[in-house]
């Protein structure tokens, strides 16, 4: 041997992935808020352990202050109470805003994730004008 250090053959695949752990780790420059359209956001993950000791997953608009909740945790018993079905509804019990529920995960003996999208209501002129001969 002549005393220089071995190099690791990288390939295109290797390369890739590399460069996708380059990425920035923040996630909420990403995403953009469903009630301004803003991507000044902040992006809380789902998890027990780390950094944050949150149950569920959810988006915080910096421009409208608005919380946007993308997965809800539940237990086994909230989910026979409330009968949570994909294509359902469910409420934010804190700023009334009604989410439909797209998947329903069971993630373990006594839990389910909820991933969900908020309902948008767009006031235009003629809502109003509908409600107003009604």
């Amino acid at each position: 041997m002549s005393g220089s250090p071995l190099r690791p053959i990288r390939d295109a695949s290797t390369r890739a992935r590399s460069d996708a752990d380059d990425a920035p780790a923040e996630q909420g420059q990403r995403r953009q808020c469903p009630w301004c359209e803003s991507f000044d956001t902040r992006f809380v993950q789902r998890g027990l352990t780390g950094p944050t000791d949150e149950r569920d997953q959810y988006i915080v608009c910096n421009s409208c202050e608005r919380i946007t909740y993308e997965i809800l945790s539940r237990s086994n018993r909230d989910m026979r109470v409330s009968q949570f079905r994909t294509g359902g509804t469910v409420r934010d019990g804190r700023t009334q805003t009604k989410y439909i529920i797209n998947r329903v995960l069971k993630v373990g003996v006594n839990e389910y994730l909820l991933y969900v999208k908020p309902i948008l209501r767009r006031e235009s002129a003629d809502d109003e004008s509908s409600r107003r001969f009604r």
